[in-house]
């Protein structure tokens, strides 16, 4: 990734920020993945040009917004033995910004970032992947909607992705989610979670 980022970087120009693959160990066999967008942040860390995978989940100890919301859905025992993805691998401030990267470069990278998350994603075969944000999700995969809010809104969205169970949610840090819709969410991946553990003891 780091030759392929420095081969870049000059087409970049200015939005040469970095990339982030993983958030977390890459764990085998977790009960979920977490599939965000892209990684976000206005200037490059050159901290997170990684050669090794993270030791610990940034979603079971980080302090920013969405992992937090991550751990109050989740819960802190069960992302702790979890990871998180990005589909786009380099980091953007939002997404209007990355869409000012000329077509056939942001094409480019998108491809590169998305046939290496398919590989990842097969090679550490999570139980079921997390895909954060409806739009995401739409992007990536077909499904049909799985629950809805108290005002009839979609909140999360089940199907497949590249050989996954996939269940893609509203953006959590990103939408106004009322607290009744948050207790939806949690009820509705604690119930997940324990249809996973019994599929698990059958099998």
């Amino acid at each position: 990734m780091n030759d392929y980022y420095r081969q870049c970087e000059e087409s970049l120009g200015e939005h040469a920020l970095g990339f982030r693959i993983l958030y977390g160990p890459p764990v085998v066999g977790a009960a979920f993945l977490f599939l965000g967008y892209q990684p976000g942040g206005r200037a490059i860390d050159c901290s997170e040009h990684h050669e090794t995978w993270p030791e610990t989940c940034d979603y079971a100890t980080a302090e920013w917004p969405l992992a937090k919301q991550v751990r109050a859905i989740w819960g802190q025992e069960v992302v702790t033995r979890c990871t998180g993805l990005n589909a786009i691998f380099f980091r953007a401030p939002n997404v209007a910004a990355w869409r000012r990267i000329t077509k056939p470069l942001r094409d480019e990278l998108e491809i590169f970032s998305l046939n290496n998350a398919e590989r990842i994603v097969r090679a550490l075969r999570p139980e079921c992947l997390i895909v954060i944000g409806l739009g995401t999700f739409t992007w990536l995969a077909q499904g049909e909607p799985s629950l809805y809010g108290e005002k009839g809104r979609v909140l999360v969205r089940c199907g497949t992705l590249w050989g996954c169970k996939a269940i893609g949610t509203v953006h959590l840090s990103g939408s106004r989610i009322s607290r009744g819709d948050r207790e939806r969410l949690r009820a509705y991946f604690a119930a997940q979670r324990t249809q996973q553990t019994q599929e698990g003891c059958a099998s």
